[in-house]
């Protein structure tokens, strides 16, 4: 009894001196109580050193004679202490001298520290000290999609999946799922949201989504058709078929085209994703009609007046109408001539000013039928009515683009 009392003296003289001085953790290893111990650990911690208050929380953890409930204090503050040491690791230039103001810091702007781990890239140690101090809904989720983002980048689907899995509510679950998807990521981490959301929230999703979700597939099968060095042109339209399959047909890929038609024709057989075939086909029929409708120019100057002279049948004279008259300026004009010296740069023809081609007048300037300036006379004209080069004065180029009637004009046998 003597000796159980010595021991208890002992312990209360320690404990005493564990309180009292500022490196009283050394004090504690010697405790024999060990209840006694791990609670004046717990109470002492925010006095001493980040590495002392570590070892000091491992002994306490380790020893047997706790109860569970005091164990997963000693484990929580651990954890705690554990995340001040990463945040404290990443930082750049020293902007907190210890973890107690690092702590502090954290309390008063959470976001602030966050941005920092953020800057870092390192994802995980932002979720591990958003389950420390509360994160705004939104601050949250653009964390969750850019740890997702990072991971689907690099590949690491099952990373990926087990973040997914971790985070506990729906909401914000089905959120970065689906605003990841809405970045366009590569084709393997888009199937991969794909195939989640489908799998996970369908019941969740709009039509819209469902759509998209079923057109990326389609569009993915269409884009496996191409040549494999032309994918990765066309994988970013792989949820958009449609816009892939006009693309190719700008792009005058007829070949592809007719394979991709082919597996969508074949793919949308009973399906319901925002499309039809008789939307490719009226696309189809848009092409070909601008394939039909294309400009022409006279090559040689043709003989005869310039005006139509009115046609006779019986003694009965018609004259040409206004459209009749434009059309014969179109099929029979006046020989052009250049302006004496080529016009600077600042006097061209604005682009605003001229919707169709001022040499062939039938071509329109479109988003992807350009405008481009004769550099001899400064007119607006169409690809096909400026394929030729030749020199120009006070050009830069050796060769330089020009209007087929300034050529032809400076070119005359």
């Amino acid at each position: 009894q003597e000796v159980e009392e010595l021991v208890n003296v002992k312990d209360a003289v320690l404990s005493c001196a564990t309180a009292e001085d500022k490196d009283g953790w050394q004090y504690l290893f010697p405790v024999k109580n060990a209840t006694l111990r791990s609670r004046l650990a717990l109470r002492c911690l925010d006095k001493w050193p980040l590495d002392a208050c570590l070892e000091i929380l491992a002994y306490c953890i380790s020893d047997l004679g706790i109860t569970d409930e005091l164990k997963a204090s000693l484990q929580s503050r651990r954890k705690e202490l554990q995340v001040y040491q990463k945040i404290l690791n990443v930082q750049n230039e020293p902007l907190w001298n210890d973890w107690q103001e690092l702590k502090k810091a954290c309390t008063d702007d959470p976001q602030a520290v966050m941005n920092i781990i953020l800057k870092a890239k390192d994802y995980e140690l932002c979720e591990e000290c958003g389950h420390l101090y509360p994160v705004p809904r939104e601050d949250l989720i653009n964390l969750h999609r850019e740890h997702l983002l990072h991971l689907l980048e690099m590949g690491d689907m099952e990373e990926a999946l087990q973040l997914l899995q971790r985070i506990e509510d729906p909401g914000i679950c089905l959120a970065v799922s689906e605003q990841s998807l809405d970045q366009h990521p590569n084709l393997a981490a888009s199937h991969f949201l794909a195939d989640y959301l489908t799998a996970h929230f369908y019941a969740n999703l709009t039509t819209a989504r469902r759509n998209e979700i079923q057109a990326l597939y389609m569009g993915s099968k269409v884009l496996l058709t191409l040549p494999e060095l032309s994918r990765v042109n066309y994988y970013h339209l792989s949820s958009r078929p449609l816009l892939m399959l006009e693309q190719l047909l700008m792009n005058m890929k007829v070949d592809w085209v007719a394979v991709a038609v082919q597996t969508l024709h074949q793919l949308l057989a009973g399906q319901e994703i925002g499309f039809t075939v008789e939307d490719i086909d009226n696309l189809l029929s848009k092409y070909a009609e601008k394939a039909l409708n294309f400009p022409f120019t006279l090559k040689e100057k043709r003989s005869g007046s310039s005006e139509l002279s009115p046609v006779s049948f019986s003694g009965v004279t018609i004259s040409a109408s206004p459209r009749d008259r434009s059309l014969q300026q179109n099929l029979f004009p006046q020989e052009f001539v250049p302006p004496e010296k080529p016009p600077p740069k600042q006097q061209w023809i604005p682009d605003d000013t001229e919707t169709i081609c001022m040499v062939c007048k039938t071509e329109r300037f479109t988003m992807f039928n350009r405008r481009h300036h004769c550099r001899r006379c400064g007119r607006l004209v169409c690809s096909s009515c400026s394929a030729k080069k030749m020199v120009v004065e006070a050009c830069r180029e050796n060769l330089s683009r020009v209007c087929d009637q300034c050529y032809s004009y400076y070119n005359r046998e």
